[in-house]
């Protein structure tokens, strides 16, 4: 963002503030119970995950207007870069106990015009079974349930994890108690997180959620969008199990993703 856009954007955030100062005629106390609110919020490390609750989802819309291609999604406050790079068959890091029915995510990457596109790095993370987030939450292998892979010759992709939960936000810090002020519950649908990478292709930031989950219509962080839900199937015929080598039933969600050419996407973005 180019120093002209951010004196356009603070300008007019000073005047839409006053403005609503004005309107509801805030006093002094009220003002800064709202400041005291937001350091709090800084100090509980917190910051991005109050924006983001009430506010990531309406940028990633704006994003997607005119957007050709996949549905972009909130990337939210847990992504961290740099996850290890897996082999094949490509797992997502794991302890040797990881509680939660096994998830073989697979799909196909491709371009505007449906050629396959090798090469795609996937960066994927998510929550554990009890809703947690390595190397954010304590006592986690750190990587746990983060990593890197590629889409293959043909496009496709396949990786084995786990089937994530709905889950609660933090909701003892000050963004629990600007929710409970509004009456809101604090839960997130089942999900994936994953961000796409290609040379020669716009990023895009996913989220893949899980059609007849709960909280999908109700979503705290408002994120969930018709091009961003995939059926979960489970698998439990003796055939399927000794395809894959296991002896428990396993679920599996096939996903596609379509990535816009990075010049036509820089075209977009400037216009």
């Amino acid at each position: 963002m180019n120093i002209e856009r951010t004196r356009i954007l603070l300008e007019d955030l000073e005047q839409t503030l006053l403005r609503f100062i004005r309107k509801h005629e805030i006093t002094h106390d009220e003002y800064r119970c709202a400041t005291d609110h937001l350091v709090a919020t800084v100090k509980a490390g917190e910051g991005s995950l109050l924006c983001d609750v009430f506010f990531e989802a309406e940028t990633t819309d704006v994003d997607n207007h005119g957007r050709q291609g996949s549905v972009e999604a909130i990337e939210g406050p847990f992504y961290l870069p740099n996850a290890p790079r897996l082999e094949v068959p490509f797992i997502l890091p794991q302890r040797r106990d990881e509680t939660g029915d096994v998830l073989f995510f697979r799909g196909r990457v491709t371009s505007l015009d449906g050629t396959p596109l090798a090469g795609v790095e996937l960066d994927m993370w998510q929550a554990d079974a009890a809703g947690l987030y390595s190397n954010i939450h304590s006592n986690m292998p750190d990587w746990n349930l983060r990593g890197r892979f590629h889409s293959g010759p043909d496009g496709t992709f396949e990786v084995q994890t786990i089937v994530p939960p709905p889950y609660e936000i933090p909701k003892s810090g000050p963004t629990g108690v600007v929710l409970s002020s509004l009456g809101r519950h604090f839960f997130r649908p089942a999900h994936l997180h994953l961000k796409l990478r290609h040379p020669q292709y716009g990023d895009l930031t996913s989220q893949v959620f899980f059609d007849g989950g709960d909280y999908l219509h109700t979503d705290v962080a408002n994120a969930v969008r018709d091009g961003l839900v995939a059926q979960l199937v489970r698998r439990h015929r003796p055939n399927d199990l000794a395809a894959r080598g296991l002896h428990s039933p396993y679920f599996e969600v096939h996903f596609d993703f379509i990535l816009v050419p990075r010049s036509a996407e820089d075209v977009r973005r400037s216009a």
